[in-house]
């Protein structure tokens, strides 16, 4: 009987498995657009960019973090949709080794504290005002578009805007954030999900 029970658990987990790699096969395989220059696999390009109160950070300072990166700008509609998931993922993830990091393109920090009030966001916020870090490091093509940064520094996902609540999604963020924390427990690798975890679709970077 415990055999049996064994046998079932190693099959829900496998089918569990499955559906979320075939939900971003799926994704990848219908994806309509130009893709960025930035690679899955390859070393996020690090950048220096300042808060409103002028308060520097440098992408790099989170290393040891799985970092979200997302560019945006206030008068981009799947912004706007996007915002209220971005808002509950991070108040899921914050306190754990996963750090949000949201790049306005505006002009300006007053459209931008608006839409922050608007619509009751706290995420961690800067401005591109020259959009040297969105167009001159990261290539961007539109907004918004979003970069998963693993722990090591290396982009993991290049996206195009998701429905970030979306509990497969979630997962996949939190076995990034679970690998960093069980090395930090035992100073070891843990074992890493199967390849397409990566979400990687032939030469594709995103």
């Amino acid at each position: 009987m415990k055999g049996m029970r064994e046998r079932v658990k190693a099959l829900v987990f496998f089918l569990f498995v499955g559906s979320i790699a075939g939900y971003f096969v799926y994704k990848e395989a219908t994806r309509v657009g130009t893709p960025g220059v930035i690679n899955i696999g390859q070393m996020a390009p690090d950048f220096t960019i300042k808060d409103q109160n002028g308060h520097p950070i440098k992408l790099s300072d989170y290393q040891g973090k799985v970092v979200f990166l997302n560019f945006w700008a206030t008068w981009c509609v799947p912004c706007v949709e996007e915002a209220p998931d971005m808002e509950k993922l991070n108040a899921k993830l914050k306190d754990r080794k996963f750090q949000m990091v949201t790049v306005a393109i505006d002009t300006d920090w007053k459209p931008v504290n608006a839409f922050y009030a608007k619509h009751n966001l706290t995420l961690p916020v800067f401005l591109d005002p020259g959009q040297q870090i969105a167009r001159g490091l990261y290539k961007i093509t539109g907004v918004p578009e979003t970069f998963l940064i693993d722990a090591n520094g290396h982009v993991v996902r290049h996206t195009f805007g998701e429905h970030w609540a979306d509990p497969r999604i979630v997962s996949y963020i939190e076995s990034l954030i679970r690998q960093q924390e069980i090395r930090g427990q035992t100073g070891e690798f843990p074992i890493l999900l199967p390849r397409f975890f990566d979400w990687q679709i032939g030469n594709s970077p995103v």
